[in-house]
This record gives C-alpha cells, structure tokens and sequence, in this order.
C-alpha cells in the first residue's frame, strides 16, 4: 500500500480512468441533471437510457466472470428497474426500453475494473440524490442513486482490501475494463435520446 492506505493499483485504475470520468462528467447527460430546471419527465428517460446499458454491462461481467476472478457482479439494473416503478412506469415499458451494448467483451481478468466503476458510481452518486431530492423532491425515486444506501462505504473498502491482497492480478487487463465501462457510459449519455420512460 502506499502512504495514504490505498493499494498501488488504484493509481494506475485512477491514470487509466481520469480522462474518461472527465469525459463522462461533461456529456450532455449529465451537465443537465445537475440543473435547477431538470424535470422529472427527464429523469425517467435518463434512468430508461441507462437501464439498458447497465444490463449490457453486467452481461458483459457475467461473461468474464471465472473462479480466478472473483469480483462480485454488482447488479444495479434492478435498482434501475425499481425505480421506474415505483415512478409509474409499467413493467411492459420497462422492459422495452432499448438496450446499449458495449463495444466488446470483458478482457479475462479485468472484472475487477468493472467492479471499481460500479463501486465508484455507488459513492458518487450521493452527490446526485442530494440535488435531485432538492430539484425534484420527493416524487423521484433514487435507488439507482443510492438513496436509503448506507453500505457503499463498507462495500468500497472491501474491494481495496481485495485489491491489496490478491496475488497475480492482471494491472492491463483491470485498467482496459475500467476504461471500457466509463467509455459505455459516456457513449450512451452522448447519444441522441431514441426511447422514452413515459412509453
């Protein structure tokens, strides 16, 4: 570990993934959620767009996934799923909206790079409920976001703790996944709205 605790791999996950995650923060997507006048209508279709794509991704990790490679499969389309629900969206609507399939396959031993974004999105994402509950209040369900979340801290230093224990872990191939998942996201986020949540 280094001085401040962390395992060194994260420092090559971070490099690998600093472009990216500035990319991803500047799409079209995300700029307006953090906007006073995002509207409720908005945020279902932004939960429809990422519903698709967070089933891609985890199909992509279930295929990776080996006994040599034990990240666990963190499945956040369910909370996506939830919360168009519970928003009144019919399950019929739900499960038509249009899938975002990445540009390929895992590398083998790279899951953990999956697990990293998805782990980071978890921490992240309290700065989004906080300013969606004060934009949209209480009518927005925010599971995906993490509201009423209270263990992604704990899951968070799991996964360091994995990463400064586990022996032979392949560096390139956690790196080319990490940045894999956060070039799915900011293509999908750039992309021209094409399916609604309101359907």
């Amino acid at each position: 570990m280094n001085a401040a605790g962390a395992p060194p791999i994260l420092a090559a996950l971070r490099t690998a993934t600093r472009s990216r995650h500035a990319a991803l923060d500047a799409t079209a997507a995300m700029v307006r959620l953090f906007e006073p006048t995002y509207t409720i209508a908005e945020y279902r279709a932004h939960l429809g767009d990422l519903l698709g794509l967070l089933a891609a991704i985890e199909a992509a990790a279930s295929r990776a996934a080996t006994a040599g490679d034990p990240a666990p499969l963190y499945r956040r389309s369910f909370d996506l799923r939830d919360d168009l629900a519970i928003m009144g969206i019919d399950a019929a609507a739900i499960d038509r909206l249009g899938d975002a399939p990445i540009a390929a396959d895992f590398p083998a031993g790279g899951l953990r790079g999956y697990t990293y974004v998805i782990l980071g999105s978890m921490l992240g994402g309290r700065l989004v409920v906080r300013h969606l509950r004060s934009v949209l209040g209480t009518s927005a369900s925010l599971r995906f976001y993490g509201a009423g979340e209270t263990g992604a801290m704990a899951l968070w230093e799991s996964f360091c703790a994995d990463l400064a224990t586990a022996r032979d872990l392949d560096v390139r191939a956690i790196c080319e996944t990490a940045a894999a998942v956060f070039d799915a996201y900011a293509d999908c986020l750039s992309q021209p709205r094409t399916v609604s949540a309101d359907a």
